[in-house]
């Protein structure tokens, strides 16, 4: 008699007599197969096998090199397109083959039916992450037993997150001010290892593959220049003077490697990004001063970019930008030369001894032309190893405005065309901090509306200047607090919705009603889908109704309908300079507008329908017990309420 059978008898014998009934388990056994060296491939299995076992099901988990036609029973199978030892096995089994050829982050589904399996093929090891993933999502709503025959490629081949990243009360972001709360509570989160992981984890779920990070001077807190100890930043700080955590310079080096290596195997790409000029506490030591011309502040910033590349082998690139650092009177040429002579140097510095390893350099567009840029930085891009592209605010700071906006620089595109270079987008949520926004229809047109994808965008980079999403710190309920849950997983829906919108535009709605459905399985995902919509359309259509002058983030925080200068009020919707955003088919409230542009008021009065729907709705979605789903429910209740407002 098999052993594994005979305990399982003899288990239900014992329990039979002394009453002792075990829990049935599903007697199905599923194999997982694959390569177990590929911490892609790894991670999508635990997600897969996970899913098998909530389904009751028993599984075994073996190396994708002792797959064979032997194996009788029900499987998953994770592989390579290249594998052609497992797509001939697919085919035996009755298998349809692949349609062409997976290229990078591609991946292609199938199903056999004798016995019940699937099958992973990835264009390339993110590609099969993303393609197990989609399989333990699949398992989880449909419990394996729906067929699934489908192939998925990126429409953005980067799609990112902009992260303003506060290293230490010395070492701050945008502006070197900490004052704000998520700043304050962001110093610590960001030497966990533990928020990173999750991070990656979640948002690797969601396809986003890059990771850019904003901080002034990151030199002074990760890396061990010679010569200048005396200015690295010991320990961790807070922004009240509080010792966070005490580490080493050899300490600190170790956790961003192992934090850049942790993001590499989930399929990510890591760009740190700086404004100019910020010294941080090196400022006035060794003679570093903030001249444009310093030769020693240039010799600094040589050495510190060098070395920085050298101490983190899966770092991807770095950034810079002609910003507000700088100190007045320093003209675009003197700016231009600081940035070059400076980071663009020291990169080209590493990457000539290093021509194996490729490296991106980004150049936000701030004052100097994309074909200028080509004489200053000559040097650095001839190199084989360098992709040197741009970067521009896209929407200026507010992405939920119009989905065809109309705020680029002019004549940047043609720029581009004449450099011939590519540029990343840097789509600014500075609307949402609080509420969770999830409308796909918006999202999708968004999207779709970039400037072409083959001609001049290389990707987005989505995130906010005014906040730093850490860990939750402002619910009035403790739920999410108690659970130290991430911003990304408070807000997983709002993740959910542009992430796998960035990688496949077509991706239907029955996508994220099957994720509301998991998420939230006291609700009826349909209702919640359409309610959730509705509320976040509502505010939308009048975050476009009067964001064109107020496009800056201090300008307008549609959330509490203020700006720094305080409340918006009644008059300040009514003036001259509450009007639709650049690019919108809105008509103004103040008069008229473009040929055929929607009235004022037809767009209120669309708003007040959008929002009483979703109302309505809301009143006959049930969350059950889930603390959770109420609180998320809530959220959507103040917006649809903000909507009306």
């Amino acid at each position: 008699m098999n052993k594994k059978f005979s305990m399982r008898i003899n288990a239900l014998v014992l329990g039979i007599l002394f009453g002792l009934a075990p829990k049935i388990v599903n007697a199905e056994l599923v194999g997982i197969f694959y390569n177990q060296a590929a911490p892609q491939h790894d991670f999508a299995a635990k997600d897969i096998k996970a899913a098998l076992e909530a389904a009751s099901f028993t599984v075994e988990v073996k190396d994708l090199s002792t797959l064979s036609a032997a194996y009788t029973g029900k499987k998953v199978v994770i592989a390579l397109g290249t594998n052609s030892a497992v797509s001939a096995l697919l085919g035996t089994q009755g298998g349809t083959a692949i349609t062409g050829t997976l290229g990078s982050e591609a991946f292609a589904l199938r199903t056999t039916a004798t016995p019940m399996s699937y099958w992973v093929f990835g264009g390339d090891d993110n590609g099969a992450m993303y393609g197990g993933l989609q399989i333990a999502e699949n398992i989880t709503t449909g419990k394996f037993a729906t067929t699934i025959n489908a192939q998925e490629a990126p429409h953005l081949a980067n799609r990112g997150i902009k992260f303003n990243m506060p290293l230490d009360k010395n070492a701050p972001t945008y502006n070197g001010d900490n004052g704000g709360t998520a700043n304050q509570e962001a110093i610590a989160n960001v030497w966990d290892m533990t928020f990173w992981s999750t991070w990656f984890d979640e948002m690797a779920r969601h396809r986003y593959n890059t990771l850019s990070l904003w901080v002034n001077n990151p030199f002074t807190s990760m890396i061990d220049l010679p010569g200048f100890q005396d200015i690295q930043i010991q320990n961790v700080t807070s922004d009240a003077g509080v010792l966070l955590k005490t580490m080493t310079t050899a300490n600190k080096i170790k956790f961003w490697q192992d934090v850049m290596l942790y993001g590499r195997n989930r399929g990510f790409k890591i760009i740190f990004m700086t404004w100019n000029i910020e010294l941080g506490i090196a400022e006035g030591k060794h003679g570093i001063v903030n001249d444009a011309r310093s030769a020693t502040t240039i010799a600094y910033i040589r050495a510190g970019m060098a070395k920085f590349l050298e101490t983190y082998p899966d770092l991807t690139g770095f950034g810079v930008a002609a910003g507000e650092g700088f100190v007045s009177g320093a003209s675009t040429a003197d700016k231009e030369y600081f940035l070059y002579q400076g980071y663009g140097l020291g990169m080209k510095d590493y990457a000539e001894k290093n021509l194996n390893r490729k490296l991106v350099f980004v150049h936000r567009a701030h004052q100097t032309a994309a074909s200028q840029l080509i004489t200053t930085f000559d040097g650095l891009i001839k190199l084989p190893n360098i992709t040197f592209d741009m970067s521009v605010k896209y929407s200026a700071a507010h992405m939920h405005t119009t989905t065809t906006p109309d705020k680029l620089p002019g004549g940047y595109l043609n720029e581009l065309t004449k450099a011939k270079m590519k540029t990343w987008l840097e789509v600014r949520n500075d609307d949402f901090y609080f509420l969770q926004w999830a409308d796909p229809e918006f999202a999708r047109a968004y999207i779709n509306n970039f400037p072409s994808k083959d001609t001049y965008t290389t990707g987005a980079f989505i995130g906010p200047d005014g906040w730093v999403f850490t860990r939750d710190f402002q619910s009035k309920n403790p739920y999410f607090k108690n659970k130290k849950a991430l911003e990304i997983q408070r807000t997983a829906y709002m993740q959910r919705v542009w992430g796998r919108l960035m990688y496949n535009p077509a991706t239907t709605d029955d996508v994220f009603k099957s994720f509301l459905s998991i998420k939230y399985p006291e609700s009826n995902p349909t209702d919640l889908f359409n309610a959730w919509s509705q509320a976040s359309r509502a505010v939308q259509l009048g975050n476009e109704q009067v964001t064109g002058e107020w496009n800056l983030d201090f300008q307008w925080w549609p959330e509490n309908w203020q700006s720094n200068q305080g409340f918006k009020t009644l008059a300040d919707m009514k003036g001259a300079t509450a009007t639709p955003f650049q690019g919108s088919k809105l008509c103004p409230i103040s008069g008229t507008g473009p040929a055929g542009c929607t009235p004022a008021l037809t767009n209120a009065a669309n708003i007040i329908t959008l929002a009483n729907n979703a109302q309505t709705l809301f009143k006959t979605i049930s969350t059950g017990s889930s603390v959770e789903g109420n609180l998320n429910l809530r959220n959507q209740w103040a917006m649809s309420h903000l909507g009306l407002y």
